[in-house]
Formats: structure tokens, C-alpha cells, sequence
């Protein structure tokens, strides 16, 4: 690496070490606002929902705090930028959050600052509004430091990345010029050079008899840690059937008496739809308990039986589409909300697919076996993949700056996860999270907090402040390469 980035890497270290209070007060002020994308209480210029406005509008409020250009992209996202717009170079975060569920031990917006291990703990603090700020810094270190750029930078805070990335839609809809290469800092280092395509749908059957009640999940990429049904049995009937089940499953269910009958609860492991082996979807333990037990009567049996069938696995075993390539590994495909109304269950599932794989013959085929097993689908959303080669030198000079910072080897990366990179034109994944960084969260969480969707979502400052270090001169070194 050249002699001036190097130089650049520790004014940077230096730079961020004097403003460690400002970077946390920073990340605290959007961690506290619950933006959680919500399409279903859209107003005028806020087509995400109030929350989403609001932090849309303390986003802009901070861009122009420090000095910069701040544009409201018509409710779909935030601009702030710094020099040619027309001709820029970007960061693309999100500032929209899964919703929280229950259970946490922190407050989900309290953007709890814990000094002791320097960590930030609040909903969206990693996941995205931490890589937002270490963004936003990065323009300002360039600025300051008066780097001779070639380029404008454009800092782009997007409204619905966790619900679709229905907002980087609408503006390539409404002609928006993105910036001619942009880095993402939603994923991991060193480069994820390939992302799988996705599928998205809604399935549903009919289902009724003496189940009244199924809920579980909220949003389609989040695998649930807890289903709950409600039977018009009592409730000795049910422990009765119950009886037959694994220890394993007894273990994990609570039977409560309530007025129709019996309410069941079923508790998993919450995690990421793109890493199903990593945790444990509550709703394939109930529905496999229900299954299992014979209890059930109606349409509603054979509904649970398919549903018990088809999350048995997350990999498409179920549905006959397994399927691996070498360079971005399984296709995985879970079902991750399921909700029962009026003698109709709903289900929402999450796919994604190899890059080798055929997505319209992939499609065709799920929605053979979907129907096959008497679900319609009132919802299909298919996405691409995106792929940038190892070779590339824009993919070179990232890994080559990487190591320079963290001393590893790690080679370039594909992942199941989805982020801009496949909704946004030239935008290449990188960051934040550094293998081996960071701070362990089980000093002061318990198991199966911290994580990224889950509970008491935790963000390393000493991490993140590394990212922003090493995001700054990316931008330099990426201003150089790009003609």
C-alpha cells in the first residue's frame, strides 16, 4: 500500500481517538429514535412511517450540523454530501431497524452506553446506525484533512433495507443518480465480492377446527424465538397428547390453561434468515409438537402438518431444491412468520439462493410444491444476485487495505445475507464487522443476546471506530481507482 494511505490510516487513528465521545454521542442520538420501516403507516413524504421520517429528519439535521450539503430524497432516504454530487463516490447504510421483540435486558432504545466495555447496546446501534455515523465521520476526515479528491462523496442513509429495500426502488423509479461506486457497510470484512438472490412470498391455506390461534415472527428475515397457539381443549387433554413428544421438544414448550381452552407456548433461538443453522425456529418446534401429537382436528391439521414438513429444515431439503455452489455455498429458505386469522394461516418466507442457481427455475419449481401441498401465493418477490469479481482492483485495493489495518489474511467472501449491493448500482460490501474484534458479550449478556436481530443488539466502540478509520481511506483509495 502506498506510502500516503498509510499516512492517512494513522491521522485517522489519531483524528477519531480525539473525538471518541462525539462518535458515541452520535450513534446514541439514532439509536434512540424506533425506526422501524413501516409501508403500512405511510404519509406524505414519509412513505416508511413516522419513525422513519423521524430519524430521516435527525439524519439530515446532522449532516448540515457538520457543515455538509443534507437532501431529503423524497422520504425514501437521506443524501449528505460533500463536493460533486454528480460525480461521487458513496456510502450507503440503513437507518431503518428490525423490530425488537421481547426479552430484552437493556432498554431497545435506551442506546445504553456501557464504559466498562466501551459498547453501545440498543436496537439498530450495529445494524446500522453505528456504520452510519463511522460513514459520516469519514466524509468529515476528508474534508478537514483537505484530501485532494477526485470525486464528490455521498453519504446515503436509506429508510427500508431490513423490509425489501423497497426504498432504493423508488428512487431508481423516480431517476435518482446514485454516486458511480459506493461501499456498504452492512456485512463483514474483508470484501463480500458475491451476494445470493432472493425470493420473498406470502403462502397461505385454509385452517381451521380446534386450532384458533397461531403467532410467530414479525419480519420474513428474522427466525423467531417464539411461537404461541391457542387449542379449545383443556388443558390435561393436551399434556395428555404431549406426552408422546421428545424430551427435547417438552423441554422447550409451555402449556398455560386460558378461556378458550389451552394457550402453548413454544421458545427457539432468534437469529438471521440468512444463517438458519445458527439458530432455532420456534415455529417449526410448535408446529412439529401439534403435528406429532395427533391433538389437532379440521383443515387445520393438514395445515401444520405441511408447515411442520416444510420447516423442518432451512435449506430447501423439504421442497426438493437443495442446493450448494462453491463460491457462495447453500441455498437456505426458512419460514419465518406465521400468523392464523379468521380460519386462514399466513406464512412468510425467506430464500436465498446460490449464485449458480437459476432463480426463475428455482421459483417455478417452490411454487409447484407450495401448491402441491395447498398453498396459495399471494406474494412473490424474486431478486438477483450480485456478483463482483475476486480480480477486480477496485476488490484488490479494499483486501490490500484491509490487511495493511488488521494484520489478517482473510480472503474475499460470498454470504446469504442481502444488502444494498443488491439493490444499488457499483456498491460493494465491506464492513463492519472484523473477525476477531471486538468485545465478548457474554461478560455482561445472556446466551443468545447481542446479536445483530436479536436482543440487547450490542456495538463494539473499539470496532466500529476501526471501521471508520479504515472507511476513510477506502474512500481515498477508491477516489484514485475510479475514473
Amino acid at each position: 500500500m502506498e506510502q500516503k494511505y498509510t499516512d492517512l490510516l494513522q491521522k485517522a487513528a489519531a483524528w477519531i481517538e480525539a473525538h471518541k465521545e462525539e462518535f458515541i454521542s452520535e450513534i446514541q442520538g439514532l439509536v434512540r429514535i424506533p425506526s422501524v420501516s413501516r409501508q403500512d403507516l405511510a404519509e406524505e413524504n414519509a412513505p416508511f412511517g413516522p419513525d422513519c421520517r423521524k430519524v430521516l429528519d435527525y439524519f439530515l439535521e446532522r449532516g448540515r450540523f457538520y457543515g455538509f450539503d443534507a437532501e431529503d430524497l423524497q422520504g425514501c432516504a437521506g443524501a449528505i454530501t460533500f463536493g460533486d454530487k454528480e460525480n461521487s463516490l458513496g456510502v450507503i447504510a440503513h437507518l431503518d431497524v428490525v423490530p425488537v421483540g421481547e426479552g430484552w435486558v437493556y432498554p431497545p432504545f435506551g442506546a445504553t452506553y456501557l464504559p466498562e466495555y466501551d459498547v453501545i447496546i440498543g436496537r439498530g446501534a450495529g445494524d446500522n446506525k453505528g456504520p452510519a455515523v463511522a460513514g459520516l465521520f469519514a466524509l468529515r476526515m476528508l474534508r478537514d484533512f483537505h484530501w485532494p479528491l477526485r470525486h464528490g462523496l455521498r453519504l446515503i442513509g436509506g429508510m427500508s433495507e431490513e423490509t425489501g429495500m423497497q426504498d432504493m426502488e423508488m428512487l431508481r423509479e423516480k431517476g435518482f443518480s446514485f454516486p458511480r461506486l459506493s461501499l456498504v457497510p452492512d456485512a463483514r470484512f474483508p470484501v463480500n465480492f458475491a451476494q445470493k438472490g432472493s425470493i420473498d412470498s406470502t403462502l397461505s391455506c385454509p385452517c381451521t377446527g380446534n386450532l384458533i390461534a397461531f403467532d410467530a415472527g414479525s419480519v420474513r428475515n428474522v427466525i423467531p424465538d417464539l411461537a404461541e397457539c391457542t387449542l379449545t381443549l383443556e388443558i390435561e387433554k393436551v399434556k395428555a397428547a404431549f406426552a408422546c413428544l421428545p424430551e427435547e421438544d417438552l423441554e422447550k414448550l409451555e402449556l398455560l390453561p386460558c378461556e378458550e381452552g389451552t394457550h402453548i407456548l413454544a421458545h427457539g433461538k432468534a437469529g438471521h434468515a440468512a444463517a438458519p443453522a445458527l439458530s432455532d425456529n420456534a415455529i417449526a418446534r410448535l408446529s412439529r409438537a401439534l403435528t406429532l401429537s395427533g391433538i389437532l382436528e379440521g383443515d387445520c391439521k393438514k395445515a401444520m402438518a405441511e408447515l411442520c414438513a416444510l420447516s423442518a429444515d432451512g435449506f430447501g431439503e423439504s421442497e426438493g431444491v437443495s442446493y450448494r455452489d462453491e463460491e457462495s455455498g447453500e441455498l437456505t429458505l426458512v419460514y419465518s412468520v406465521a400468523h392464523l386469522e379468521k380460519g386462514v394461516l399466513s406464512v412468510l418466507t425467506d430464500c436465498r439462493f446460490s449464485i449458480s442457481l437459476n432463480g426463475e427455475t428455482l421459483e417455478n419449481n417452490l411454487k409447484k410444491d407450495w401448491q402441491r401441498r395447498g398453498f396459495s401465493i399471494p406474494f412473490l418477490h424474486r431478486s438477483n444476485h450480485f456478483y463482483l469479481p475476486k480480480e477486480d482492483p477496485r476488490v484488490i485495493a479494499l483486501q490490500q487495505l484491509y490487511q495493511e489495518v488488521t494484520g489478517r489474511e482473510d480472503p474475499p467472501y460470498a454470504m446469504g445475507g442481502g444488502t444494498y449491493s443488491r439493490a444499488v448500482p457499483r456498491a460493494i460490501s465491506f464492513g463492519p464487522g472484523i473477525p476477531g474484534k471486538g468485545v465478548d458479550v457474554s461478560a455482561f449478556l445472556p446466551e443468545g443476546h447481542g446479536g445483530g436481530h436479536g436482543r440487547d443488539e450490542a456495538l463494539s466502540l473499539e470496532a466500529i471506530r476501526t471501521c471508520c478509520q479504515i472507511y476513510t481511506v477506502a474512500l481515498a483509495m477508491l477516489d484514485e481507482i475510479e475514473d
